[in-house]
């Protein structure tokens, strides 16, 4: 086979694994603007506490507050709960949405299942500090969320 050929078939092969590998893309993005009150608590952050110490830069003596975007996501796939909603930060997930919470988003946001949506809302990343080895705080997650 001439270079050509194979130079060809390597890239005719990189175009078609992209297509097949790349994540399954939103075709809907819905901003869920908030009140500003950071009220909403998401659940399972213990699980995640190495992604939010990478997005926070680490534990600090202080406490964290720091303000980021997040999204949620329908995780219809999740082995433990078909309902489940994902909360993802910088690309990373942070927790989920309660049961509770997650059907009644659910519930809201029924019109938009079909556009395999992704939901985007403000956050603050809070806790998180290390003044010894003995005190210490694991990091939490609470959402900017229109609450009804």
């Amino acid at each position: 086979m001439s270079t050509t050929v194979v130079i060809v078939l390597i890239v005719v092969l990189a175009v078609v694994a992209l297509r097949v590998l790349r994540p399954k893309r939103s075709s809907a993005s819905i901003n869920l603007p908030g009140p500003g009150t950071y009220e909403f608590d998401i659940v399972g952050e213990a699980s995640y506490q190495d992604a939010l110490s990478d997005i926070c830069g680490g534990k600090k003596e202080s406490s964290a507050e720091l303000y980021v975007d997040a999204e949620l996501y329908l995780e219809d796939e999740n082995p433990h709960d078909s309902k489940a909603v994902c909360v993802s930060v910088e690309g990373k997930t942070v927790g989920y949405l309660s049961r509770k919470d997650a059907r009644n988003f659910r519930k809201q946001v029924k019109e938009f299942e079909d556009q395999d949506p992704i939901f985007f809302c403000k956050a603050v990343i809070v806790g998180g500090w290390k003044k010894s080895k003995r005190d210490q705080g694991n990091f939490g997650v609470r959402l900017d969320l229109p609450v009804n």
